[in-house]
């Protein structure tokens, strides 16, 4: 018998995540907690799963987001991930964006934007597939190319692989008196001094959405639970300068949130390497074997936004090896208010959100 594509129940949750945390293409945002936390910012998750018979052979998180007109956008956020290394895997794709057109139709959603994440010496052309599948190419959401960086040792041999002015800037950053801490656990106090920075950093013109504490606070529970939470700050006479959240599943870490309190008494304390430094090392300590840096532009790359270059050369100098990711790609379900959003918004000048 073939898969069933099905809707996702709450008992489905730790097989979920355990099939997330086993695909090397997948990552935190098809996490079921990433889900959750959504939900609190009114972006409500749908789920489905591909089940043969009780083996999860893929899932896709949609998170629905009002388009107007009482109609919604399903966005697959960095999914969906299904068994690509399978004989079959083109099969199994297939039968995916099937329920994900239904989960459509359920939802009123005139859109489902898929946007699959890949993995070094991966080769699977989704192009390809996406064509055959009549899915049409979007503006990215997401940052469409990052840089992963092998943990390695975790010691000497980490630190060899990175830029001479990281290694050198994070050791005078300990001469000066910076301390870090990293936190595992949920914290209501560290989160706080998160939500912050974060807070100060985008006033200061660092031109990204902050979560709400209580996203936050959801976030780090649930991935905590998992042991899977490190909250790296920075602090100089106690003051708090610097802050990095690494949320972890499996074998591999994200650069999710990163802020720099920007202040000229602390120019020279050097606290965002420092604590990517001592977090680095930490995970490989715990047995992580990878980092993915959520976000890298590389010099040479025309299509960048050059925005990204400030914080793309401090992740470089961490080292890793370059990924571009697929892309986005729209599945229509309704193509008349599919046509009537993109007018409206090529009226208003405007490119079409998710």
């Amino acid at each position: 018998m073939p898969p069933v594509v099905r809707r996702a129940t709450d008992a489905d949750r730790p097989a979920w995540d355990a099939f997330v945390a086993s695909r090397r293409e997948a990552d935190l945002l098809q996490s079921w907690v990433w889900g959750e936390c959504t939900a609190l910012a009114g972006e409500p998750p749908a789920r489905i799963v591909l089940d043969d018979e009780g083996t999860i052979r893929g899932v896709a998180q949609a998170l629905m987001r009002p388009a107007g007109f009482g109609r919604q956008v399903a966005y697959v956020a960095h999914g969906p991930i299904w068994e690509r290394s399978a004989a079959n895997a083109d099969q199994l794709l297939t039968w995916m964006l099937h329920g994900l057109r239904l989960l459509a139709n359920e939802e009123r959603a005139l859109v489902v934007k898929v946007d699959p994440r890949a993995e070094p010496g991966d080769s699977t052309d989704f192009a390809a597939l996406a064509e055959a599948q009549n899915l049409r190419r979007a503006p990215d959401l997401q940052a469409p190319t990052t840089r992963i960086i092998d943990l390695l040792d975790g010691a000497g041999a980490l630190e060899a692989s990175w830029h001479a002015d990281a290694r050198r800037l994070s050791r005078r950053a300990e001469r000066e008196g910076t301390q870090v801490t990293i936190s595992r656990q949920p914290d209501a106090a560290e989160i706080g001094i998160l939500h912050d920075l974060l807070t100060r950093t985008a006033e200061h013109g660092g031109g990204f959405r902050v979560r709400s504490s209580e996203f936050l606070a959801r976030l780090a529970a649930g991935f905590a639970a998992s042991h899977g939470w490190y909250l790296g700050i920075a602090r100089v006479d106690g003051e708090p300068i610097a802050a990095m959240a690494f949320p972890r599943l499996g074998d591999r870490a994200y650069y999710l949130y990163g802020a720099l309190l920007r202040d000229e008494r602390y120019k020279h304390h050097y606290a965002a390497h420092v604590v990517m430094a001592e977090m680095l090392r930490t995970l490989a300590a715990d047995g992580c074997r990878t980092v993915d840096m959520w976000g890298v532009v590389e010099p040479d790359d025309v299509r960048a936004d050059p925005a990204w270059k400030g914080f793309s050369d401090f992740k470089r100098t961490f080292g890793g090896t370059p990924l571009r990711h697929p892309g986005l790609f729209d599945l229509v379900t309704d193509p008349f208010w599919y046509w009537v959003r993109e007018m409206r918004a090529k009226l208003f000048n405007r490119v079409p959100d998710a």
